[in-house]
């Protein structure tokens, strides 16, 4: 569309868009910063930074695919900037004493799951938290910008590596 047809986008079909797709962003940046507080915070910037720029792009059409590569971006660059930090006091919720046994097992696994997910490239982790929230491969491909058939292929790969990562705590071995 030209710059013209996006323009014409009434500020309630904006609204609309924001609402029907907000609920999906908050759960996509919690996903891969695991802080509902700090996902709000990249959502809305994100959103702002969008509509600043609703006279160049046209966010009825195009906006989902752009706002979830935002998110993605804007998650990394809080994850890089910020160590996230765990407290024991965060692994019982109903503040019985753990077992100091459970408490290492959690530990190794939490660290295990870091270290894979780290060694995802930013496609793979991204496919693999869209795909884990529930959406299709051609969903995921739009957000990407990439085709069905890759985006599954990056899903089929950042399983793969996670299972092979977390193999030592799986029952079953990656390769049976």
């Amino acid at each position: 569309m030209s710059q013209d047809d996006s323009r014409a986008a009434s500020p309630e079909a904006l609204e609309a868009w924001v609402l029907a797709t907000l609920p999906r962003a908050v759960a996509f940046a919690a996903s891969l910063l695991h802080d509902r507080v700090r996902s709000e915070d990249v959502v809305h910037d994100c959103y702002v930074r969008l509509l600043s720029k609703a006279g160049t792009y046209n966010l009825l059409a195009d906006g989902t695919k752009l706002l979830f590569k935002a998110i993605t971006n804007a998650c990394i660059d809080v994850n890089g900037r910020e160590r996230r930090l765990l407290s024991l006091d965060e692994l019982s919720a109903d503040g019985r004493a753990i077992d100091p046994h459970d408490q290492a097992e959690h530990r190794e696994l939490e660290a295990a799951m870091v270290d894979g997910l780290g060694r995802l490239t930013v496609a793979q982790r991204a496919a693999l938290e869209l795909k884990s929230l529930g959406y299709t491969l051609d969903e995921i491909a739009e957000a990407l910008a990439t085709s069905p058939s890759n985006a599954g292929v990056l899903v089929h790969r950042a399983r793969k590596a996670l299972a092979e990562q977390l193999a030592p705590f799986l029952e079953v071995r990656p390769d049976e």
